[in-house]
C-alpha cells in the first residue's frame, strides 16, 4: 500500500491538504513504513479555489490508496475520493500511522 502525507518536517503529519507544498510518499512494508519519495506540490490560497486546482493536486498522488493530513475541504475531498483515494484526517507522529 502506497500512501501520501502531508508534512513540513517528515516526522508529523501537520498540514492541510490545500495548503501542501510537497507530499511525502511512503510504501508499507513488512518492518512499517518507508519513505519512497517527495512530490511538489502548489499551495492553494484560502480564499481562491478553483475545482482544476484541486484535480491537479490530486493528480500528483494518483497511485496512493491514502492520503494523511490535518485537515481537508469538501471539494478536495471530493477530488481524492474520485480517483479511488480514501483521506484521512490525522494529526500526529508518521511513525504511528495505522494502516
Amino acid at each position: 500500500m502506497r500512501i501520501a502525507v502531508v508534512s513540513s518536517n517528515k516526522k508529523e503529519v501537520d498540514g492541510r491538504f490545500g495548503s501542501a507544498e510537497r507530499f511525502l510518499i511512503y510504501e508499507k512494508m513488512k518492518s512499517g513504513l518507508h519513505l519512497v519519495g517527495e512530490r511538489a506540490s502548489e499551495p492553494m490560497f484560502a480564499d481562491f479555489f478553483d475545482s482544476e486546482m484541486y484535480d491537479w493536486v490530486t493528480d500528483i498522488i494518483q497511485d496512493c490508496q491514502k492520503v494523511y493530513m490535518t485537515r481537508i475541504c469538501k471539494a478536495a475531498e471530493r477530488s481524492v475520493i474520485s480517483r479511488g483515494i480514501i483521506p484521512v484526517v490525522y494529526q500526529g507522529p508518521i511513525d504511528r500511522i495505522m494502516l
